[in-house]
């Protein structure tokens, strides 16, 4: 039993005499004065996993040896620096750690950063505190952070304690402020001037250091988890803005990713929600209104009769005609093949109006009807009439009256629900798909959208549809895979890559050959600006390539203004905003940053070679460190050198050949989780469905055909 242990140690493992303080002051390496005190107390070997245990075992005993020794010497330097070591050393067990904290270990590191002689051992205890450390354990270091700043403020020349203090800030800070409707830590947030922390790394992250990757990467981490929280302070700070702008330049696709999403993060809380129906009355006037000279002309040169505008107009006539038809008739079924019919060629395919007779109950074989519902009422009882008549070929046009009714009432669960059971009956309606694709799953909606392109009868509405969906969803997902900063031979990073190159080729050709007024051009113009930025590091630093796609930008904008469809400033809206202004401010101010980190991490190996020959014994010592299973930790993110270095050399994978391996042969869907074609191994797929749809060009190619 421990007690036991503990009462029955011997007199001869007890320490024996004082210790020599002439010895130790006389010692100048920190390692050789911790194992002097471990000699001295007899602890057991840190280094080993039977030492480590020992540790769990008697951790009350053996940390009243080391608390007593402090006692005993207090007002001794070197006697804390020791501890405070060996604090350190144990801070990698979860479970050491914790007692550590509990103990009150904190209170005998702080003060340590203050003394020249023990900074940087204190601040590295700090780091693998932070760095290990729970929630708890970060709260309390975060509430030091302005201790931390004024370090790298009085210490300007001082790369190890500005590495290490940016470390631990970066480590503390991001527990404290992560979080969806607001800090996850608010009281400790609240304390600090999150406008000085960032003027302070702004000023630190520029200077010129041999060493500088654990620096910029804590800071584009910082800054990216912290942005939705501190967004004022970004504001009243343009130069952190122009930091995570500049961020894009990267050759590293995490860190473009990354810097983006503190980007958008910066607007999040403030955002306006996208408007998608256009004012009623205004859209009315506009359908019917003579379109402005310049706008007239880019839809003369596109094919009057193919824009948006004229479709909607056709279609609301017809749409009222039918109604007018049906109030005479009153034959539902007839009402609900001409419904299905407009459906599938725009948007605003039903005119809503009033009025419209509902039969309300049956007697004998006439409906008795009720009058004031609105015409849209008319879709489910129209599907119903279909589906009564039982013709061959006809159930797809029930169910797409069903589906536009639910969609209408933003019901997206029946509607998805509706067009996965049509799916089973009949794979190549694309307005299934086009059901699918508004599932709030975006990797479902993402498939739904690239398998409904592929099909053989696709209106130009469906068609752009689903292209914007597909923008959309593989856009965000792509952006997302890269948050956990996956190594180049990760399934994330390839899959990443293929889902951005997949967002911005479809971009590009909705933008080619969508109606010049179609309402998602603008949303699609702000992905499509983005995403040649983010994707090509090499763009212009004054963003001379998207001039035209600008201005193509402002003429959607007019066109939405049009139809009463003011564009709101939406969190994408901003960010693309925000991204185009401070681009080349950004890459004027940190562009050197940038390209210097670069430069280390497309040969990590022998850089970080050339690391260990200049770090101190103890910052190897204390990385040498064994986790709770008794495994050796491969790397140590202490705001060490290494810590950042081992993981994304950036040469590392041929994109163009690996992201091939992550789209189907068939739809072009970008997935992980795609089959490969059992004969050949070669073809890859969604399903079934697709492998059988592209076994017609494939077979020539396929070894088993």
């Amino acid at each position: 039993m421990p007690s036991n242990n503990r009462r029955g140690r011997s007199k001869k493992e007890q320490p024996s005499g004082d210790l020599c303080l002439k010895d130790i002051d006389d010692v100048e390496n920190w390692k050789e004065l911790i194992d002097t005190i471990c000699a001295y107390l007899k602890l057991p070997d840190l280094t080993t996993r039977a030492g480590v245990k020992k540790f769990h075992a008697n951790f009350d005993a053996i940390y009243a040896q080391i608390t007593g020794l402090l006692t005993k010497y207090d007002g001794n330097i070197k006697v804390k620096g020791a501890v405070v070591g060996i604090f350190a050393k144990l801070s990698a067990d979860a479970l050491l750690r914790d007692k550590l904290f509990e103990k009150g270990a904190l209170a005998t590191i702080i003060p340590l950063i203050q003394i020249d002689e023990t900074r940087h051992l204190a601040l590295r205890a700090l780091s693998t505190f932070t760095h290990h450390g729970g929630l708890r354990i970060r709260y309390e270091i975060a509430k030091f952070t302005h201790d931390f700043i004024k370090l790298i403020r009085d210490f300007p020349d001082d790369e190890t304690t500005i590495e290490l203090s940016i470390g631990t800030i970066a480590h503390s800070l991001m527990a404290v402020t992560e979080g969806e409707g607001g800090p996850r830590n608010p009281q400790v947030f609240s304390t600090i001037d999150m406008v000085n922390v960032l003027n302070t790394l702004m000023e630190a992250v520029k200077r010129p250091y041999q060493q500088p990757i654990s620096i910029i990467q804590h800071t584009i981490e910082l800054l990216s988890v912290v942005s939705m929280h501190a967004s004022k302070a970004f504001k009243a700070c343009p130069s952190a803005i122009n930091f995570l702008a500049a961020g894009l330049r990267s050759k590293d696709w995490a860190t473009r990713c990354i810097c983006y999403r503190g980007l958008d993060n910066i607007f999040y809380m403030e955002a306006e929600q996208d408007k998608i129906q256009p004012d009623p009355l205004r859209f009315s006037i506009a359908v019917s209104s003579p379109v402005p000279n310049h706008l007239s002309r880019l839809m003369e040169n596109y094919g009057i009769d193919d824009c948006e505008l004229s479709l909607t107009k056709t279609s609301t006539i017809s749409s009222t005609m039918a109604m007018m038809t049906y109030q005479m008739d009153h034959d539902l079924y007839a009402l609900g093949l001409k419904q299905a019919a407009l459906i599938t060629q725009t948007e605003f395919s039903i005119s809503d109006g009033m009025g419209f007779s509902m039969p309300s109950e049956t007697s004998g074989d006439e409906p008795i009807l009720r009058a004031g519902g609105r015409w849209s009422d008319s879709l489910p009882l129209s599907a119903k009439a279909i589906r009564a008549k039982g013709k061959p070929g006809e159930a797809d046009f029930a169910d797409i009256l069903d589906i536009k009714y639910f969609l209408g009432r933003w019901r997206q669960k029946e509607a998805v629900e509706i067009a996965r059971k049509g799916l089973e009956r009949n794979p190549e309606q694309a307005y299934f798909y086009y059901a699918q694709s508004m599932s709030g799953n975006p990797v479902q909606a993402l498939r739904a959208a690239k398998k409904g392109l592929k099909c053989k009868e696709l209106t130009s509405f469906i068609r752009y549809q689903l292209l914007q969906r597909a923008i959309n969803c593989s856009a965000v997902l792509g952006v997302q895979m890269f948050q956990n900063m996956p190594q180049p031979d990760d399934q994330d990073w390839v899959e990443g890559i293929t889902l951005l190159t997949s967002a911005f080729e479809d971009a590009k050709e909705f933008l080619d050959c969508a109606p010049p007024d179609n309402r998602y051009r603008k949303n699609v113009g702000y992905w499509y600006i983005i995403l040649r930025i983010l994707t090509d590091p090499d763009i212009s630093p004054e963003l001379n390539e998207l001039k035209d796609d600008l201005k193509s930008l402002a003429i959607a904008f007019e066109f939405s203004e049009f139809i009463g469809l003011t564009p709101a400033k939406t969190n994408l809206r901003v960010t693309q905003e925000t991204l185009v202004k401070h681009y080349p401010l950004g890459v004027r101010e940190f562009g050197h940053v940038y390209s210097k980190f670069d430069k280390i991490k497309e040969v990590p190996s022998s850089y970080s070679s050339d690391a260990k020959k200049t770090r101190d014994d103890l910052a190897t010592w204390l990385e040498d460190m064994r986790l709770e299973d008794g495994t050796m930790e491969q790397h140590l993110g202490c705001g060490t050198v290494e810590a950042v270095t081992q993981w994304r050399p950036l040469k590392y994978v041929n994109e163009q050949e690996l992201t091939l391996l992550y789209r189907c042969s068939w739809c072009r869907n970008p997935s992980a989780a795609l089959r490969k074609c059992a004969q050949c191994s070669k073809a890859r797929y969604c399903d079934a469905a697709c492998q059988k749809a592209h076994w017609k060009f494939h077979k020539k190619d396929c070894k088993g055909a």
